[in-house]
């Protein structure tokens, strides 16, 4: 930028739904919908996270309840095939889970490494979320934590090549 003027042009004036999601605003979700009655619930940001994932990364799962009422995809992906219910999973998030559960997601997706929602508790630890799917999905079945370590290797080196490519990309 050649100016401070032509850089404070960039900044964003208003708080998007993203914004919203990470700190679990409902009063300004409420007003976003009120303003925009064509809001995409299920839009990404630059990173490839809708509204929905952020909000259930950073634990605001009355937020992800308002989102789920009013439609956004339960089994929504960022750009790795990582579902929102894997990031409950991986957060260790029970009550997140199970109000995912309960609106429909899909328990046998798989990411791009082939990593199931199984597959995040066991790598992270999370033993209460791999208890329950344990119980109450026993067909479920996960990899093994060396397996799992692999694919996440495999899963931060496609990241990685993702943003090589995007940097050098004309």
């Amino acid at each position: 930028m050649k100016t401070w003027k032509a850089y404070k042009e960039t900044y964003r004036t208003e708080s998007t739904i993203f914004d919203f999601a990470r700190i679990g605003d409902l009063r300004g979700y409420a007003d976003l919908l009120m303003r925009d009655n064509s809001l995409d619930l299920n839009a990404t940001n630059g990173r490839g996270y809708s509204a929905l994932m952020l909000s259930v990364y950073n634990g605001e799962k009355d937020f992800c309840e308002a989102l789920l009422r009013s439609g956004a995809d339960v089994n929504s992906t960022d750009s790795m095939g990582n579902t929102v219910l894997m990031g409950a999973a991986y957060k260790g998030d029970i009550e997140t889970l199970l109000l995912l559960l309960e609106f429909g997601a899909d328990i046998s997706l798989k990411n791009k490494t082939n990593m199931n929602v199984r597959d995040w508790a066991v790598m992270f630890g999370r033993h209460h979320i791999i208890t329950f799917l344990d119980q109450h999905y026993p067909t479920q079945h996960g990899a093994s934590k060396l397996i799992n370590s692999w694919r996440f290797i495999k899963l931060g080196m496609i990241l990685m090549l993702d943003k090589l490519k995007r940097k050098f990309a004309p």
